[in-house]
This record gives C-alpha cells, sequence and structure tokens, in this order.
C-alpha cells in the first residue's frame, strides 16, 4: 500500500523550494518533486484536519476525509490548477478542500479509504490536535476562513518549535531549551529569568546567553518556514507580519 503524508514525523529533511514550486515542479513532474510534496502535505493536514472537524465531522470521519484529501490531490493532480497569480497557496488549497467536503459521498469514502493508500497519521497527533482546540474556544467564535487561517499559523509556529526541540534534544541542552521555551513563545505569568539561572544552575549572564541564541534562531527557523510558503523571497515580510496578527488576534 502506497502511504499518504500525513504525519508530523518521519523524513523531516529540509528543502530549499517554495511551497508554490514545490506544486510547479509536480506539475512539471520535474525529480525531486514527490519527496517535496509529501512535506508540503505534512504541514498542511493540521489546520485541513482542523477545519474539517470546524465543519462538525467526528475525529475519524475528519481524519478520512483529510486521507482522502491528499489522495485526491495527488491521484488526480489537482496541483495543476494552481496559480501563485491568484493568491496564497493555503487559500488556494482550502478552496479546494471546501468542494472536496460538498463533493464528498461519506458512505463510499468511508469504504475506500483512500483508495490503495494508507493514512500515515498517528494518533498522539490527532490527540495533539483535539487537544488544542479544546483549549482555545474562542476560535469557535471566528468564521471559518479566519479558523483555518490561524490553525495554519498555529501549525507553521508547531512546527518551528519542533524542529527546535529536536536540535536541543542532547544532553544539557534539552532541560536549558525546556526551561527557555516559554520565554520564546511570550504570554503571561512567566518565570523571572532569576528563578531558571537558579533552576538550572546556571550564571545569569549564562543564561542570557543561552536565550539570545535560541531567540536568534526562533527567528532563523520561522523566516524559513513562512518563506517557503510565499512565491517570492520579497513577500516575506508581509507574510510575517500576517502570522503575528493571526497569532496576536486569538490572545
Amino acid at each position: 500500500m502506497k502511504p499518504v503524508p500525513g504525519t508530523l514525523r518521519g523524513e523531516r529533511a529540509s528543502f530549499d523550494t517554495t511551497h508554490w514550486s514545490v506544486v510547479l515542479a509536480c506539475a512539471r513532474e520535474e525529480g525531486g518533486a514527490q519527496a517535496a510534496l509529501t512535506r508540503l502535505c505534512q504541514d498542511y493536514w493540521p489546520p485541513l484536519y482542523s477545519f474539517a472537524r470546524r465543519r462538525g465531522h467526528r475525529p475519524p470521519d475528519a481524519q478520512a476525509l483529510t486521507q482522502d484529501f491528499f489522495a485526491y490531490l495527488l491521484e488526480n493532480r489537482v496541483f495543476h490548477q494552481a496559480d501563485p497569480a491568484r493568491g496564497k497557496f493555503r487559500s488556494f488549497l482550502l478552496t479546494v478542500f471546501k468542494r472536496f467536503l460538498v463533493n464528498a459521498d461519506t458512505r463510499e469514502r468511508q469504504q475506500k479509504r483512500g483508495g490503495d493508500r494508507e493514512f500515515v497519521l498517528l494518533e498522539e497527533e490527532i490527540q495533539a490536535v483535539e487537544a488544542h482546540s479544546s483549549r482555545t474556544p474562542e476560535l469557535a467564535a471566528l468564521d471559518e476562513d479566519r479558523y483555518y487561517e490561524q490553525r495554519w499559523a498555529e501549525a507553521l509556529v508547531a512546527r518551528t518549535f519542533d524542529l527546535l526541540r529536536r536540535e536541543n534534544a542532547a544532553g544539557s541542552k534539552e532541560k536549558i531549551f525546556t526551561a527557555l521555551e516559554p520565554f520564546l513563545r511570550g504570554g503571561q505569568g512567566l518565570p523571572s529569568q532569576e528563578e531558571v539561572a537558579v533552576r538550572l544552575d546556571l550564571p545569569l549572564g549564562t543564561l542570557r546567553s543561552h536565550l539570545s541564541r535560541l531567540r536568534g534562531r526562533y527567528r532563523e527557523v520561522i523566516r524559513a518556514e513562512v518563506a517557503r510558503t510565499v512565491a517570492a523571497k520579497e513577500d516575506v515580510d508581509e507574510e510575517l507580519r500576517y502570522l503575528f496578527r493571526a497569532l496576536v488576534a486569538r490572545t
């Protein structure tokens, strides 16, 4: 059975292409496009799954819908319809997903489950999305397009922290990253840097050096993640501002 990408784990090798260039490469059947397309699907399953849940589908049905949607994209080469001149890639994907939801035959979908493809979606990842949604009831008041946009922003930030966490998973780096992660995320109720320095048994200056390095790396990673979603590098700063506004709007 051929796997349909849909997990945040597995192959996580970075590639220096934007989502639009991945789509165009797939349309031209250029070498290496399939691996990039796999990563692209990994990027977008959380907001699409969340959107299906927002439409009222139960978790198993939302998972099946997301599975079948990616199978539909791959098998029917829907990416041929994409055009970067007509807007953002995530907007194109949502438009296609909405049509898919309207046209999907539930009974046939449940029988086929994506045809000969197996959806690789880990249970704990579904649980993470569900738990996050339950902690953010204010999202329910948003219209569905804005809801999708905010879930996209949150998924992008989650990928950023996932990468940072894996970069700092060895030895004492993991303990330091775990203690400093709240400062990267921001918000209320943060401990003081002095308290964290005492807890880690580090000089305050050393702690601040670690935090400065992590903040710099965070900016690099999230900028790279945003750069992959736009058609041209000159659009990155505008998209970063949009990302920031989307995140601030739900705090």
